[in-house]
């Protein structure tokens, strides 16, 4: 993930920047090239005899060895610029700004050996001073015209009265040296800040591309957008697992999903019932829409749910409708209940009453104890809240537990054997000793019935491979019916006549609150295993 705490636009001016210095290699390159021409054009010209030139006039000798010297020195640094240390390099802007001034110098020179600016060479003052605006920081070019003008109106002085009338036109020459100078600085200033806007606009539409994928990628439904020639072009994780596909690589649809498509191209208004796109995949629903609204022959945008998902959703809520009439129901069974259960209670110590009708009162008292704890429970689910976790250690829970629950279970025998004492676990502590609660109640009970006494083992330690502590509630009786396991933790399902069928499932509802897995196995000693895998402690999301 990038730095959040970076400036983007650093970012691009650096980028700038290094574009810049390309382009300066390009343009050094052909003003040398350019140079070395005018050096061998002005050698040339002013050693001809077919027509009279100002070149040389006044010091043919100097003229000649300066354009001599001047294409030499031009032609060096274009076979030998590479073979320059990094700090000599003429990419960089000071040895850039040095080039220009010895440009200039060499011209004045040249101009001074011809008789002044009468011969003409301000012109090619004016070009090097353009290249200097072009290459150079924008703050030193009105120093390169400044240094262009004095150069040129010092050798109209030093020429003398002969010159006088040549003194407007070097100040015409320095005027334009400036306004050159300023103006090719505003353009190149105005490009460069053409240059970061645009990038800025790049970066900005990049990040957001990459933004939008990563959505599309995570989103649960299924996005896949098709050409007109149901090619795939765009998909995500989702629709390739709804549409069977797996983590594989997918460039046409599905056959039946193709069909689907082909009428609803037909007729828009269609909607398309809900169907499995190949015999491995689940059932899904599909929705349509062209990427462009008048032409659904065109790429089309296939929206995909899973249909168990959207069943699963609808279930939730009709359990919570259920859940807060069940607990409204319950609140107001529980008060006749408690009358029925206190007038048996008073029958029952009637000293005319006779025995069979004393059972008959006892019979009474025991099914209002027994609905009573299912209204408890009832009550209980409706009121739970949501689960608070903290990280604690799995051996320092479970005997907190057995602390705590010493005296609710009497004559009770709970082993403990935690292999892994530096074991950690990230759960609702209250949570998780409602479910102990229940598993270790049920256990206790059913080693009783076998006749092991109240014993129930409580081992624990962490997986190898997922580091994921566990905790297995082990009781000695005659294990779970074959029949009841696939609905054990269903509500209401037992074998036990006092039992109400809510004590695991309460402990599997709150074990998935808080992440962790509730499942059962026969223990290989006989009996039953209640494993609970709790939530890595480090990974767990509420």
């Amino acid at each position: 993930m990038a730095d959040i705490s970076s400036d983007p636009r650093q970012d691009i001016v650096g980028e700038i920047e290094r574009r810049r210095d390309d382009l300066n290699q390009r343009l050094v390159r052909v003003f040398d090239l350019y140079r070395v021409f005018i050096g061998l054009t002005l050698m040339i010209v002013s050693t001809q005899t077919m027509f009279v030139t100002p070149l040389g006039s006044l010091e043919e000798s100097m003229f000649w060895w300066a354009a001599f010297a001047y294409c030499l020195f031009n032609v060096s640094l274009l076979l030998g610029t590479e073979l320059l240390p990094d700090r000599f390099s003429l990419h960089k802007s000071p040895m850039q700004l040095l080039l220009i001034l010895l440009d200039l110098g060499w011209l004045v020179l040249l101009m001074y050996a011809s008789g002044g600016i009468a011969s003409g060479l301000g012109a090619l003052v004016l070009i090097s001073v353009s290249a200097g605006a072009i290459l150079v920081e924008s703050r030193l070019t009105g120093f390169i015209a400044a240094v262009a003008t004095l150069a040129v109106l010092g050798v109209e002085l030093y020429l003398g009265a002969n010159h006088t009338n040549d003194m407007f036109q070097a100040g015409v020459y320095g005027a334009m040296y400036f306004a050159a100078a300023l103006l090719i600085q505003r353009l190149s200033d105005r490009v460069r800040e053409n240059d970061i806007l645009n990038l800025t606009q790049e970066a900005e539409l990049h990040d957001l591309e990459r933004l939008n994928r990563l959505i599309l990628q995570r989103m649960r439904t299924g996005i896949v957008v098709v050409d007109e020639d149901d090619k795939v072009r765009l998909i995500n994780q989702s629709a390739r697992v709804l549409m069977g596909a797996g983590g594989g690589h997918l460039d046409v649809l599905p056959q039946m999903l193709a069909e689907k498509l082909a009428r609803w191209r037909q007729d828009t208004s269609l909607r398309t019932p809900p169907f499995k796109p190949a015999m491995e995949a689940s059932e899904i629903r599909v929705n349509f829409s062209a990427v462009r609204v008048d032409n659904p022959k065109g790429d089309v945008t296939l929206f995909i749910e899973d249909t168990a998902e959207v069943a699963q959703q609808a279930q939730q809520l009709k359990l919570a409708e259920l859940g807060r009439l069940s607990a409204s129901i319950a609140h107001e069974v529980r008060n006749p209940l408690g009358a029925i259960s206190h007038a048996a209670q008073l029958l029952n110590e009637s000293e005319a009453l006779e025995a069979p009708d004393q059972r008959l009162a006892d019979i009474i008292v025991s099914h209002c104890a027994r609905m009573n704890d299912v209204v408890q429970n009832v009550l209980e689910m409706s009121r739970r809240r949501p689960p608070d976790p903290q990280r604690m250690s799995l051996l320092d829970c479970v005997r907190q537990f057995h602390e705590e629950t010493r005296e609710a279970f009497i004559d009770a025998d709970i082993q403990i054997d935690i292999s892994d004492q530096d074991a950690q676990i990230r759960i609702d502590q209250a949570h998780l000793r409602q479910v102990l609660t229940n598993l270790v109640d049920n256990g206790l009970r059913y080693s009783a019935d076998q006749g092991h006494g109240r014993v129930v083992r409580l081992e624990g330690g962490v997986e190898a491979g997922s580091q994921r502590a566990y905790l297995h509630v082990i009781d000695f009786g005659s294990g779970v019916n074959p029949d009841l396991i696939p609905t054990l933790f269903q509500p209401f399902k037992t074998d036990s006549v006092n039992g109400t069928g809510l004590g695991l499932y309460i402990a599997k509802e709150l074990c998935d609150a808080n992440q962790a897995q509730l499942s059962y196995f026969p223990h290989t000693e006989g009996g039953s295993c209640f494993r609970i895998l709790f939530a890595h402690p480090d990974r767990i999301t509420l």
